[in-house]
C-alpha cells in the first residue's frame, strides 16, 4: 500500500500557500498534466483559443504557468499571455519556470474574484480546474467577461466530480465514498454547470464537449487522504470499512484491473 505521507490532497491546492511543504502539490501537478489524456484537453484547449488571430492572452489561475508558455509560442510575434494565480507559490514557481525562455509571458498574483486589469484588456481567456476550488463561480465567469474585449473568447474545462466511476467489488461503499467527495467539495457538480453559467453571464456562442479522462491510481490515492479520513471522522463510514476499501481498490490495481476516471466539460464562448 502507497504510505499515507506522499498523499496529497488535491484540493489542497486552495490553500497552497499554507501547506507546510508545497513540493508535493506541485509534483501532483505536474503528474496530472503529463497524462496523455490531459495533454489532450490541453490541446484542444489551444485550438479553440485560436491564438494567431489575438493579441493579449490572460491564463487565469495559471499555475505552473506551462499553459502560459505554450499559448505564447502560437501567439503573433507581438502577442502577450499574462498568468494570474491567487497562490504566491504558484506564481513564484511560473516565473522560475519561464526565466530564459519566452519574454512575452508574465505572472502576477491576483483573486479571480477581482482579476486585476481594467474592463476588455484581453483578447482571449483560459481557464482550466479553477471554478472547482471557488465558491462563487458566477462571479469569476463574470470577470472573465468583463475582461475580455468585444469578439473576445473564453475557453474552460472543469472536471465533474458527480461522473468519477471507480471499478471496486464493494458497490456501496464506493457509492458512499465517491458521492461524499463530491458532496463536500466547493464544486462537485461544477463541469456540467458550465455551460449555463457562461450564457447567464452573457457570452454567446457557448459549446460544451464533455471529455472522459481516465485517472491514474497513484494520482487518484494521491487526491483521497482527506476524504477518506474526514469520512472516519464524520462517522459516515468506519475505519475498517475504509481501509478494507483502499486494499481492495489496492490488490484490483496491483492484478492490472484498476479502472477509473472522471468526465470533464471544455467550454468555449465569445464575448459580442
Amino acid at each position: 500500500m502507497q504510505s499515507q505521507e506522499s498523499w496529497v490532497d488535491l484540493r489542497a491546492f486552495a490553500a497552497v500557500d499554507d501547506a507546510a511543504d508545497p513540493a508535493p502539490l506541485i509534483r501532483a501537478l505536474d503528474v496530472g498534466k503529463a497524462s496523455p489524456a490531459m495533454r489532450g484537453v490541453g490541446d484542444e484547449i489551444l485550438r479553440r483559443l485560436r491564438l494567431p488571430e489575438a493579441r493579449a492572452v490572460l491564463d487565469l489561475g495559471c499555475g505552473l504557468g506551462t499553459d502560459a508558455l505554450a499559448m505564447a509560442a502560437r501567439l503573433p510575434r507581438n502577442g502577450r499571455v499574462v498568468g494570474v494565480d491567487a497562490s504566491r507559490t504558484m506564481v513564484a514557481e511560473a516565473t522560475a519556470r519561464a526565466a530564459g525562455s519566452d519574454t512575452r509571458t508574465a505572472f502576477t498574483v491576483g483573486s479571480a474574484l477581482a482579476v486585476p486589469f481594467p474592463d476588455a484588456s484581453f483578447d482571449r481567456c483560459r481557464a482550466q480546474a479553477l471554478l472547482q476550488h471557488i465558491p462563487n463561480a458566477p462571479d469569476v465567469i463574470g470577470e472573465i467577461y468583463r475582461i475580455l474585449r468585444p469578439g473576445g473568447r473564453a475557453v474552460a474545462f472543469e472536471f465533474d466530480l458527480g461522473t468519477t466511476v471507480i471499478d471496486h467489488p464493494d458497490r456501496p461503499t464506493t457509492r458512499t465514498i465517491l458521492d461524499y467527495v463530491t458532496d463536500s467539495a466547493l464544486q462537485g457538480w461544477i463541469g456540467r454547470q458550465l455551460p449555463r453559467l457562461y450564457r447567464e453571464a452573457g457570452f454567446t456562442d457557448v459549446t460544451a464537449t464533455p471529455i472522459p479522462v481516465p485517472n491514474d491510481y497513484d494520482l487518484f490515492m494521491f487526491t483521497m487522504r482527506r476524504p477518506l479520513a474526514q469520512i472516519v471522522h464524520d462517522e459516515v463510514l468506519g475505519a475498517r470499512e475504509v481501509v478494507r476499501w483502499v486494499r481492495q481498490l489496492e490488490e484490483l490495481h496491483e492484478a492490472g484491473h484498476y479502472v477509473g476516471g472522471s468526465v470533464g466539460f471544455l467550454v468555449s464562448a465569445e464575448k459580442n
